[in-house]
């Protein structure tokens, strides 16, 4: 074959591919901008484990905010599957050597072995019924990722990923200011109708009951807004269009706004962390002058947006400043039940119902009270004693419940409640250890710093090309994500945002390290 018929087979080729990573990205952009909004109560047979007189015993039970997410992102990696198979098979790609590949397969290898020496393997493989974090949902993850990270962006198609985190941020927000309010979203005929089945009767709504975000408790609310927050305000800052630079600006504000309206201190602590390499990326923005100008103004606007939701309810300041003047230990507010959100929402038929939980009366127990962190650090210490006792392939993604020392004494002085169950560390690091082995933590680890390194070669090579402030806006956006995951857990309606996004970095800077190369 001559070269010139090579070249032109090869060109044929290439554009077949840009074809199919078009139909790719634009599946990426409805799942990151689809997903975290799913919210519908579905009722699932759960067959739980151990008798233990709580709900984690098997019976039916409801599920709102992960159920139909998880559906929904498997069928969107079906398709995302055979759109890479087709571009790999039948029009010629190949998958390039690359600093994730190696990672990301000791991470897959650590979490199907975690789920076969499982004890309590149908847990390990698909989550407990109201969080659905199993290994199933880590694969998706990491599928997900794999995929945005094989797939070409253009410079448009990566701002239209920014924009299908506008309608995420703008009803999340919403919900959260009209709850901060004292308006219950329950009472409103219309998201009745989407969340509960026609099927189900209204009365089985509890009294009192509230739905203030898509996300399963306002921890992860607080979280994903300081992501949302370093999201757009980078981006604001760097813009050169006014027109954006001002819209990214505004949907800065409305995260912080929905931060603030969690009433949980992780994302502010993150967003702490975050803002000064904010300012520090203004220093090598193409205009200075305005991108310092823009940072001001932002912080300047997130002091009115907090003076004003204080007046209304003064924990916003105890959840933010008052964390950092006070010796409060606080990172989520002890006002907000984070441990039964999904059970206090909606009611079982009556024939299901769950006995109430028995209160502890055989010995006295210490005094309640919240421990360091609201409790984490309780958590976290309990759950480092169980990774040593099981290093190497752990017990499974989403089976802490049934590990921890739930009759442990001290939960009443560190979590107020002697009866309330852990079922999660409040630390995704602390996760994966427990529940894919610390080589599992440890392929993880690898992945972020090798990509941060990635990061600093690019910066230093092509930090002058068109897409600087994209590339920074994502990196600093999924700085704030690891950060606030010191705080929290995952959970599909955020950690989807982040290992889609998180691919998309892989893509961008590879592509532009590889062009400056040749």
């Amino acid at each position: 074959m001559s070269e010139r018929k090579r070249s032109i087979d090869e060109l044929l080729l290439w554009e077949a591919q840009k074809s199919i990573d078009s139909k790719i990205a634009a599946l990426l952009l409805i799942t990151i901008a689809l997903i975290p909004l799913l919210v519908r109560i579905a009722f699932i047979e759960f067959a739980g484990p151990l008798i233990t007189g709580t709900s984690l015993d098997s019976g039916l039970k409801t599920d709102i905010f992960t159920y139909y997410k998880l559906i929904f992102m498997f069928i969107f990696i079906f398709i995302l599957l055979l759109l890479l198979l087709y571009k790999m098979l039948g029009k010629g790609y190949e998958i390039p050597k690359s600093y994730i590949n190696k990672p990301v397969l000791v991470l897959l290898a650590f979490i199907l072995f975690s789920t076969f020496f499982a004890q309590y393997k149908t847990i390990a493989l698909f989550g407990q019924y109201n969080r659905h974090d199993g290994a199933l949902t880590y694969i998706g993850y990491i599928a997900l990722f794999f995929i945005a990270a094989n797939t070409l962006f253009s410079k448009e198609k990566i701002k239209w990923f920014f924009y299908a985190l506008y309608p995420v941020t703008a009803i999340n927000a919403l919900m959260g200011i009209l709850h901060f309010y004292g308006y219950e979203l329950l009472k409103n005929s219309f998201i009745r109708a989407i969340i509960l089945p026609s099927s189900i009767s209204e009365s089985a709504i509890n009294a009192g009951s509230y739905i203030s975000s898509t996300l399963n408790n306002p921890n992860y609310v607080s979280g994903i807004s300081s992501m949302l927050v370093a999201l757009f305000l980078t981006k604001a800052v760097l813009d050169k269009n006014k027109k954006d630079k001002g819209i990214n600006l505004l949907f800065a504000c409305i995260s912080f706004a929905m931060l603030l309206t969690a009433l949980s201190t992780s994302g502010f602590l993150t967003l702490v962390v975050i803002l000064p390499f904010i300012f520090c990326a203004c220093i090598f923005a193409v205009n200075r002058k305005q991108a310092i100008i823009t940072a001001t103004s932002a912080v300047i606007l997130f002091g009115g947006i907090l003076v004003t939701l204080n007046l209304h309810d003064p924990r916003v300041y105890e959840e933010s400043i008052g964390f950092f003047l006070h010796d409060s230990a606080n990172v989520e507010s002890p006002n907000i039940d984070t441990y039964s959100a999904v059970e206090k929402v909606f009611s079982l038929p009556t024939a299901f119902a769950e006995e109430p939980t028995k209160e502890f009366s055989e010995f006295e127990l210490p005094e309640l009270g919240f421990g360091a962190g609201t409790g984490r650090v309780y958590e976290w210490t309990k759950t480092i004693e169980l990774i040593k006792q099981q290093p190497i392939f752990g017990y499974g993604l989403d089976t802490l419940a049934y590990y921890f020392p739930q009759d442990d004494p001290d939960k009443a002085a560190n979590l107020n409640d002697p009866n309330v169950i852990v079922d999660k560390p409040h630390n995704m690091y602390l996760g994966i250890a427990y529940g894919a082995g610390i080589f599992a933590l440890a392929a993880f680890l690898v992945l972020i710093f090798r990509h941060l390194w990635e990061h600093v070669k690019w910066f230093k090579n092509t930090r002058n090309n068109g897409r600087y402030a994209l590339v920074v806006s994502l990196l600093l956006a999924w700085c704030a994500y690891l950060v606030q995951a010191v705080f929290n857990d995952s959970i599909i309606g955020t950690a989807i945002i982040f290992w889609v996004l998180f691919g998309m970095s892989v893509s961008i800077v590879r592509e532009d390290m590889e062009t400056t190369e040749q």
